[in-house]
């Protein structure tokens, strides 16, 4: 009963045989010949198993996101340039931004959106100040135009 097992608690416990030593892992890639002075230095040689080069990534990508937001808070003509620059800098580095085309079409229909509703806004106050003009001339103290009572005394025809 020499064996380590739980029938003998006080038995020698048995040494597991040592592991076989492991090659230690290659060195870095060297140089495949050292390069003259003045010259470029030689090609290095990659290591089997080692990584691939991450993906290459569209330039205009982050600047397309950026410029589809900026339309919804505001400001329009600068997601405007922005989807440009970045349509522009995609087709450089040959991808498709269609993200970039998307906030080139929103930040334009909101700049026209904005300008006709500065139109409309404009023609609206320009009536409402001509009906109040028109409505103080006969010397009435007070008016009501559109539903609001207007002190004339603070309007000078």
């Amino acid at each position: 009963m020499s064996e380590n097992n739980p029938e003998n608690p006080y038995a020698k416990p048995v040494q597991p045989a040592e592991p076989a030593p492991v090659a230690p892992p290659a060195p870095y890639a060297q140089p495949v010949q050292p390069a003259p002075y003045g010259q470029q230095p030689g090609q290095y040689v990659q290591q089997p198993g080692g990584y691939a080069p991450a993906p290459a990534t569209d330039p205009g990508k982050t600047m397309a996101i950026i410029a589809v937001i900026l339309p919804f808070v505001g400001f329009s003509l600068v997601g405007l340039i922005l989807g440009i620059i970045a349509k522009v800098k995609s087709k450089k580095a040959g991808y498709k931004n269609t993200l970039a085309l998307v906030a080139i079409i929103i930040s334009a229909v909101a700049i026209v959106v904005s300008i006709i509703g500065g139109i409309i806004l404009i023609v609206f106050l320009g009536n409402l100040a001509n009906e109040i003009t028109q409505a103080c001339q006969d010397g009435v103290g007070t008016v009501t135009v559109n539903g609001q009572i207007v002190d004339c005394t603070t309007v000078n025809p």
